[in-house]
């Protein structure tokens, strides 16, 4: 019994090790794209709106992804799929680097989505199914590693465009997750993969499961939960675009190197967020952290767009991550929590509306700020925050509460 126990805690460790590796990468590659978005519009001489179908392609490729997840991933050995889904992630990082031609890269950008939104998905909802009860915790701990990775992503995109321009980012970070895929999957056939912690799983590996989508479907939280992850998209958008507004707003201000350190700021405060969401997991309930998130980012987001000043910008997404730094990791692990048993279903179902919503907000601020009201068009995303809000306090009631109630 002794050794079937330091087996499966090996092999737990392997898999968990991994997972945060692979969503390191991901973020890391997150807060490059951000940084250097402004050069590679300069690069292809894009207008705004042409830039924007970047974020469209990526979009439609995630919003595939999770159309796969919802329907596919619950019934498949996800340690095995997150290992294919690292390799294909690293890869097309590494051929953005090449593309000789924008439509080509409009094309890898597709693949990125959908590998990378897959990946995403795969992270938490693997973690979710490994630590089961305890997922709260440990999705917060994958995502604080997503903050590691997003705060460095910015600094090292800055650093390589110094040193041998913007593709030698992409060119140096997919070539380390591919590395990362391929010893992974090394590992994983030489000592096995993890049990997982969630009791209905299907006694004989790999077996298929039945999805329940009736019940799931009926599940009115899901919805709710929908209707808050597409307002959660719109600070998706922000991250992404920021330097290109700044850049914007005036070049000779806010440089690629001003802008990396706001990121930078912004980062380091997710990092708080999602480190705090973790140690708070069992004192504060993710939803309450959810609810006020949504208005008091929405406050700090419309300050600094009526501000307008350097110092401003800094301290202000420093204040942003902090605040709303771990609003995706609530989605995963309130989507998990409504349904168990099926994490990726659940999540993909609230993750189509998180794509919807990153297309939506970047075809149209992209489409408003070629008409010159790139600042106004930013007050959607703190509409979409209050709008978050207000489902919390009105509509969205958890699992506990609905004990509560019936009690």
């Amino acid at each position: 019994m002794g050794t079937n126990n330091a087996g499966q805690r090996k092999k737990l460790i392997t898999a968990t090790v991994f997972t945060f590796v692979f969503m390191a990468g991901y973020a890391l590659s997150s807060g490059m794209l951000g940084t250097l978005m402004p050069r590679i519009i300069e690069y292809y001489d894009l207008s705004l709106s042409a830039a924007s179908t970047i974020n469209i392609a990526k979009e439609g490729g995630n919003t595939a992804a999770m159309l796969f997840a919802l329907l596919i991933v619950d019934r498949l050995d996800k340690n095995h799929l997150l290992a294919v889904m690292g390799l294909s992630f690293g890869a097309a990082i590494l051929l953005f680097g090449f593309a000789p031609a924008f439509g080509l890269l409009l094309i890898i950008e597709l693949v990125i989505g959908f590998a990378g939104g897959l990946l995403d998905n795969l992270c938490a909802t693997y973690v979710s199914d490994l630590y089961g009860e305890r997922r709260a915790r440990f999705v917060s701990i994958l995502h604080t590693l997503y903050a590691v990775g997003n705060m460095i992503g910015p600094k090292f995109a800055s650093w390589c465009y110094s040193v041998g321009g913007w593709v030698l980012s992409f060119l140096i970070s997919g070539a380390a997750l591919v590395i990362a895929a391929v010893l992974f999957i090394l590992l994983t056939r030489l000592i096995g993969a993890p049990a997982s912690a969630i009791a209905e799983e299907s006694a004989s590996a790999g077996a298929k499961r039945n999805i329940p989508y009736g019940q799931i479907l009926k599940n009115k939280n899901l919805w709710w939960l929908s209707v808050v992850s597409l307002a959660f998209s719109s600070t998706t958008y922000l991250i992404i675009w920021l330097p290109t507004y700044l850049d914007w707003l005036d070049p000779a201000v806010y440089t690629t190197s001003f802008c990396s350190n706001v990121m930078l700021a912004y980062s380091f405060g997710m990092l708080i967020s999602r480190t705090g969401l973790a140690a708070l997991s069992e004192r504060m309930s993710t939803e309450f952290y959810a609810k006020w998130s949504c208005l008091i980012s929405a406050a700090l987001f419309a300050g600094m767009l009526i501000l307008q000043r350097p110092l401003v910008w800094l301290g202000g997404m420093f204040l942003f991550g902090v605040v709303s730094g771990a609003s995706y990791t609530a989605r995963f692990v309130l989507s998990c929590q409504e349904c168990p048993e099926y994490s990726a279903t659940a999540s993909a179902f609230t993750g189509v509306f998180g794509a919807v919503g990153n297309a939506l907000f970047g075809s149209g601020i992209g489409a408003m700020a070629d008409l010159g009201y790139y600042t106004e068009a930013h007050y959607s995303i703190v509409a979409a925050l209050v709008i978050g809000f207000v489902v919390f306090v009105f509509f969205y009631r958890s699992p506990r509460q609905r004990a509560q109630k019936a009690a």
